[in-house]
């Protein structure tokens, strides 16, 4: 068994991958474990010693490996770089959006001030932003008459704003999406909305619960009603009102009270 194992081991040793490999006698049976042990080292050094030979034949030169390495380094340089730009980028201040369009009214209002418009003038929708504000009725002009606003009103078609503040000085109103008239039912779309400052804007739109938006009587005005409650109810002098939570909307009161006295009311053509 011992004479399988050399000829095994001397016919590897004696056909080497590389000339420059030399040769190692295999230890005689005498010298035992140690002996094969001393081959087996000697043989990974001489695999070791033949890579960078064995590297040469093939074609390679030593010298790329630092040109290897400094690609790396490029690389990572590259990648850190990379990354800088991204911090940058990302603690660069936002640009602050464009103040929006302020509306311009065909005369002063007696009860909204230019910080309230510029605020209501934000939940317009988009298809009046741009567009002027007329005043097609105001109590300290026409009197209190709900069939004057009526008069007032015909031949108007675009949205209206109405605005009011009562005598407690609290203001309030809605936005219709069509002119205010006298009907048989409720009229409008989903763009009317209710607004209260309290002393804050809160803007009140449409939930889709129900339709009833506006509706125009001889003697009354309502805007968003359920469960027998109006959102906004005037009386036919415009003098008394009142205001509930409706479905309509999902409003909280707009006054500090359900019920109120108007001191001013103004209604607002935005086309």
């Amino acid at each position: 068994m011992e004479a399988t194992h050399y000829e095994s081991v001397t016919a590897s040793l004696t056909h080497p991958a590389s000339s420059a490999v030399p040769r190692y006698p295999y230890p005689g049976p005498q010298q035992g474990k140690r002996g094969r042990g001393l081959v087996t080292a000697q043989l990974a050094t001489t695999k070791d010693e033949r890579s960078p030979v064995a590297l040469l034949l093939a074609g390679l030169s030593v010298s790329s490996q630092p040109s290897q390495m400094e690609d790396a380094l490029c690389g990572e340089n590259g990648e850190e770089e990379e990354e800088d730009e991204k911090n940058e980028a990302a603690s660069a201040p936002v640009p602050d959006p464009e103040d929006p369009v302020e509306p311009q009214l065909t005369e002063a209002s007696q009860v909204l001030g230019a910080s309230e418009i510029r605020q209501l003038s934000l939940h317009l929708p988009p298809r009046v932003t741009s567009h002027p504000w007329s005043l097609a009725f105001g109590t300290s002009r026409d009197g209190f008459s709900l069939q004057r606003l009526y008069r007032q009103m015909e031949g108007c078609s675009g949205p209206v704003l109405l605005v009011l503040r009562d005598q407690e000085g609290q203001m309030f109103g809605a936005f219709c999406s069509s002119s205010l008239r006298l009907s048989k039912g409720f009229y409008g779309t989903g763009e009317t909305f209710l607004f209260s400052f309290s002393p804050q804007l809160k803007v009140f739109k449409w939930t889709g619960s129900n339709s009833f938006f506006v509706k125009g009587d001889w003697d009354s005005l309502m805007m968003g009603s359920g469960s027998g409650q109006f959102g906004l109810w005037l009386d036919g002098d415009l003098y008394h009102g009142r205001s509930h939570p409706c479905a309509t909307f999902n409003n909280e009161v707009l006054a500090r009270q359900e019920q109120f006295y108007i001191r001013e009311l103004e209604a607002w053509v935005l086309s």
